[in-house]
């Protein structure tokens, strides 16, 4: 009897201490609501400790790896994400919560962490620069922010009376305004896209390659270096550039530009891509902000279709391959030939009379025309080509890019005739200052966008290259050919 008694007794005492262990809160996730922002750095998370069951009686501690707290001693607070935070890339952060049961009979202290990982969009990394002096100048610049979705906040108003060449001597109060904005921004931008209306050229401020005199020279070149562009009078190794051997088929991959900027920063300071949307008009200049909405649509589905156009002059390839000669030039079409028949994608039409094409007797038409490389006929566009949507192209002569105000040029003819990207020089360049072809479409082919296959295909800096088109238009997310 007594010992059915003291049994009874402990079965009792352990369902008490059941009861009260069952009822004792557990820590089982925090929850973040961003309200669909995403992580980014400054975006505003309301953040909970949730509980099960839901008995909030107890005390909170939360902290971070880095940013604001609202309130840290509540089972809800805000955190507020480092706007520091992704300067280059996606970086990780957390936040931690310490709950304390008020109930003594309830185990110890329970730490929770939750890992995300903040990064800035694309299109928030890029300022978008505009001049309000010159009609329609701000439509597209609104225009092309609509269709990246580019903050509001990221246009930026550089106002100057002629849209085509800035004066040397305006050079820093240039800068200085764009520098205001830059610093507004903050410091993950890494994209420049000026539009109709800026200057695309700056004269009197960079020493002739050639020596003895200043030149005219691409602005877009000098603002890949921001703020600083006032500090230099000369040209120089673009410190983005990938080398390479056209005659050898040897290249250095495609890198990401956030891990370029990463890695040059201690020695080159913060550098900037700079492509812009442009045209003879502000109509044009619209248009081809719509030929980019279409290109990335395509890029994006996989179904960028068309023939690939490269024009030679040498009959057989060229026994040498010298810095900056002709025979340099010509291997670089050569190897554009190359590249392309080995992604296999497209039909290569591939020329090498002296002759160009629309010409007898290279092909006097190019229809279906999605890529196009060639040389030489100096101020003049051969009317050959019909473009297809997502079409880049660029034609090595001295002054292919001198004028995008009017058809006259090779690069500002082919806008006009609806080319949806397209580069080029702004004064004499010399074989040394243009693009090497053949990397620039295998980077597009590794997976690069247009600004990322422009400058690291480039060897000369700060000299005559002005690229026009969407700086992200990325036509192989996927990449055709492995870096």
């Amino acid at each position: 009897m007594r010992l059915a008694l003291i049994l009874a007794f402990l079965s009792s005492c352990a369902s008490l201490d059941d009861t009260a262990v069952d009822t004792c809160p557990s820590l089982v996730g925090i929850g973040l609501d961003d309200a669909g922002a995403g992580y980014v750095p400054g975006t505003v998370l309301r953040v909970t400790a949730d509980l099960a069951p839901a008995d909030l009686d107890g005390a909170f501690a939360w902290t971070v790896s880095s940013g604001t707290l609202g309130d840290p001693t509540s089972w809800e607070t805000t955190w507020t994400l480092d706007p520091s935070l992704a300067r280059y890339r996606a970086e990780p952060a957390w936040i931690e919560v310490e709950f304390t049961p008020s109930d003594e009979a309830c185990q110890d202290p329970q730490i929770l962490r939750e890992d995300l990982t903040a990064d800035w969009p694309e299109e928030h990394r890029v300022v978008v620069i505009w001049n309000p002096e010159v009609e329609g100048s701000e439509d597209v610049a609104e225009a092309y922010a609509a269709l990246r979705d580019v903050p509001a906040s990221n246009l930026c108003a550089v106002p100057y009376a002629d849209p085509t060449t800035l004066a040397g001597a305006d050079l820093e109060s240039f800068v200085d305004t764009l520098g205001a904005c830059l610093e507004a921004v903050g410091d993950h931008v890494q994209y420049l896209a000026p539009v109709y209306g800026v200057p695309y050229k700056v004269s009197d401020r960079i020493e002739d390659l050639a020596g003895g005199r200043n030149a005219t020279v691409s602005l877009d070149a000098l603002l890949v270096y921001g703020t600083r562009a006032p500090d230099f009078d000369e040209v120089d190794w673009n410190p983005l550039w990938q080398e390479g051997s056209s005659r050898e088929g040897d290249y250095d991959p495609y890198v990401p530009f956030p891990t370029l900027q990463e890695t040059l920063y201690e020695d080159e300071g913060t550098l900037y891509l700079v492509t812009r949307l442009d045209g003879a008009d502000a109509d044009e200049a619209l248009s081809v902000v719509d030929r980019a909405g279409v290109a990335r649509d395509l890029a994006e589905a996989g179904t960028l279709e068309g023939i690939v156009y490269v024009d030679a002059r040498w009959t057989d390839e060229p026994s040498s391959d010298g810095f900056g000669s002709y025979e340099s030039g010509d291997w670089n079409l050569w190897g554009t030939r190359y590249v392309f028949e080995d992604a296999g994608l497209y039909e290569v039409v591939f020329d090498n009379h002296e002759a160009e094409f629309g010409t007898d007797p290279a092909p006097t038409t190019c229809p279906d025309a999605l890529y196009y490389a060639g040389w030489y006929s100096y101020y003049h566009y051969n009317d050959a080509f019909t473009w297809m949507p997502g079409a880049i192209g660029g034609h090595l002569d001295s002054c292919s890019a001198c004028s995008l105000r009017d058809h006259t040029t090779w690069s500002s003819a082919a806008l006009g005739r609806g080319i949806t990207a397209t580069f080029g020089a702004v004064g004499e360049p010399y074989v040394a200052g243009m693009p090497e072809y053949d990397q620039f479409f295998l980077y597009l082919l590794q997976g690069a966008n247009y600004a990322e296959a422009a400058y690291e295909s480039t060897c000369v800096a700060r000299w005559m290259m002005v690229w026009v088109g969407d700086p992200l238009y990325r036509p192989y997310a996927e990449p055709v050919l492995e870096p």
